[in-house]
């Protein structure tokens, strides 16, 4: 069809928001230019509905980022990580919540059968017991 999709979905192999590894070029922290550039391109787009799924950091967060952007939404990022490793990474101070405890993936659901559309990430251990949950509203991911 012609209609575009209700929600867009940007994955990254490594985190998007900023101040999760500062400076590292194994974050897009070591690239804020080309960060800067992809939040510009969706201002300038007006593209509704964007949300961001990222891995890599061993252990699993949620983010709200402002891009400082005037009239734009804020970003929210979905970070899922360490399924098998043992290897752990602190927790970061600035994410809505985050989780290091045990392995752990995201499932991230969308329910377009509502009135406003959502997208839900939940994170869930390696015992299947689910920690924590975001549910975003499509209205939320509107420009001003």
């Amino acid at each position: 069809t012609d209609k575009p999709a209700t929600f867009k979905v940007i994955c990254t192999n490594v985190p998007m928001a900023p101040k999760v590894k500062p400076g590292s070029k194994d974050t897009w922290d070591g690239y804020s230019d080309e960060r800067s550039a992809i939040y510009q391109f969706i201002a300038d787009q007006k593209l509704p509905g964007v949300v961001i799924l990222s891995a890599d950091r061993h252990r699993s967060d949620a983010y709200k980022v402002d891009t400082e952007i005037e009239g734009m939404y804020p970003l929210f990022e979905f970070s899922s990580s360490r399924l098998t490793n043992q290897h752990v990474h602190k927790l970061i101070d600035h994410s809505l919540f985050g989780y290091n405890e045990k392995q752990s993936f995201g499932r991230v659901d969308f329910d377009l059968t509502v009135e406003d559309p959502t997208v839900k990430y939940t994170i869930i251990n390696i015992d299947g017991k689910a920690i924590h949950d975001l549910t975003v509203k499509l209205s939320q991911l509107q420009f001003k």
